[in-house]
């Protein structure tokens, strides 16, 4: 994502609108307002500013709607646009308000199912019957999300003609409690951008309280009262050390990165962060540890600041505890958010049959990643002898990000009104982005395009908050 710092905290998490997208390459003449498709997209086009999404490649035959598309060979107009380019598609990629209700909400078949026969298959073999695995078996051929989710993107890939032109929204399986857990990518992209976020929000926030806790040898959180023992004084200036040495590093935008902090308008509420037990600075568990309270900030901060998630069934065991390889399929979060609200549970074959789902929201995600880090922290700091060994949510690789902000930033759906014969540009809307960002994986494969584990990630010098977020200035 991109990070306008001239504009308030309210608008960094904002859609960019047709007319943000189309100024990127088109300056108006005097006397022009608006953009006209009909007008202008031939000289942006005579001056090579566009690429033109269809299979013929040519505006004509686009204006004309005599074309046809090929979204193979669209994923790599994608990947080669340069970054003084726009991207036109027709408008076969349109996917309306109400189509993407139906694609999102309601249908099964935009759904690639984890649980299905032909991943189970893929991973232990033809000759396996028929059947979700049971908690047992998913302990003893260690079902853990890399290899499950792996085996089910490549299928798309080794199918991928039957499966380009196809819209997908998610994937999902089924929990022990006959459950439906539904990821989307972009919203496993915009979890991941959240948390990326907040640790920004925490190089510029806590060093100051640190600092203060350091000097004064107690905790903020009791209002300085309470002693912090030698450990956690060490650990804050461990923690210290690594921020203020990460400020002075030069970003790719071209300044160190407390240019760029000094100027992010937020605040406290932007952390993510364990909502402690009434009266104490511990983080509130519960179901045995396996449950915990979140605080993750709201995106927009139009209608509040921040959410209360609650999570359950988290995967915290000790390393090498078969119990995770069950667990993590069972995860649950709960979060108040429109976006869970209105994506979960829709999904029925009747009105008496079908099961209850759980739609994981960028809120939701975004708090795993942290209980992630705060549980990985804590073990090789020796304070626990548990872990969360993995989790379900994918986490974009460095060229997945950069096709997600050429979607974002550099696309443009222009259609003509049959009643008007009026031209109109879209932006591309969320499930238009996420349909595109499947069609990468059924043209790539899975590694191209994802990992759930980090240290893949890093490997490959990828840098979360570079590859996530670009700030502006």
């Amino acid at each position: 994502m991109i990070i306008d710092l001239s504009k308030p905290r309210e608008s960094y998490f904002d859609d960019p609108t047709p007319t943000d997208v189309v100024r990127k390459v088109w300056t108006p003449e005097e006397g022009e307002v608006n953009f006209s498709i009909p007008r202008d997209l031939p000289k942006l086009d005579e001056n090579k500013q566009i690429q033109i999404g269809t299979k013929e490649a040519d505006l004509e035959n686009l204006l004309s709607e005599e074309h046809q598309i090929d979204s193979l060979s669209l994923v790599d107009k994608i990947d080669a646009l340069s970054k003084v380019q726009l991207l036109i598609l027709p408008k076969e990629y349109r996917i309306t308000a109400d189509d993407a209700r139906e694609a999102v909400v309601y249908s099964q078949d935009s759904l690639v199912k984890l649980d299905s026969v032909a991943v189970i298959r893929k991973i232990l073999g033809p000759n396996e019957k028929r059947g979700r695995l049971s908690v047992t078996r998913k302990k003893a051929e260690q079902w853990h999300p890399e290899k499950v989710i792996k085996a089910a993107f490549d299928l798309l890939h080794e199918n991928q003609q039957d499966n380009i032109d196809r819209t997908i929204s998610s994937y999902a399986w089924f929990g022990k409690d006959r459950h439906r857990r539904i990821v989307s990518l972009y919203r496993a992209v915009q979890g991941a951008e959240l948390r990326a976020f907040q640790n920004f929000v925490a190089f510029k926030k806590l060093i100051p309280v640190w600092r203060k806790e350091v000097r004064r040898g107690k905790k903020a959180q009791s209002g300085y009262k309470i002693p912090l023992n030698a450990d956690q004084i060490n650990n804050r200036k461990r923690k210290i050390r690594r921020y203020e040495n990460y400020l002075k590093r030069m970003r790719k935008e071209g300044q160190p990165a407390s240019r760029y902090l000094n100027r992010l308008d937020v605040d406290f509420t932007d952390l993510i962060e364990p909502i402690p037990r009434r009266g104490e600075g511990r983080a509130e568990t519960f179901a045995f540890r396996s449950g915990r309270l979140m605080r993750v900030p709201s995106r927009s901060k139009k209608e509040q600041d921040f959410y209360k998630i609650k999570y359950t069934s988290v995967p915290l065991v000790i390393p090498n505890g078969l119990s995770a390889y069950s667990m993590v399929w069972d995860l649950r979060a709960t979060c108040p958010c429109n976006d869970s609200l209105y994506r979960s549970d829709r999904r029925k074959t009747s009105q008496s049959k079908g099961e209850d789902e759980d739609f994981f929201d960028a809120h939701g995600i975004a708090g795993m990643h942290t209980l992630f880090r705060i549980a990985e922290d804590g073990y090789k700091r020796g304070t626990s002898n548990r872990t969360i060994p993995f989790q379900p949510f994918v986490l974009p690789t460095a060229s997945m990000m950069q096709y997600v902000e050429k979607l974002r930033n550099q696309t443009l759906i222009v259609e003509k009104n049959p009643e008007t014969g009026k031209w109109h540009k879209h932006a591309l809307n969320h499930t238009e982005i996420e349909n595109l960002m499947w069609k990468r994986v059924t043209a790539y494969g899975y590694e191209e395009n994802f990992t759930t584990d980090k240290k893949v990630l890093m490997q490959n010098g990828y840098d979360p908050h570079t590859d996530l977020i670009t700030f502006k200035i």
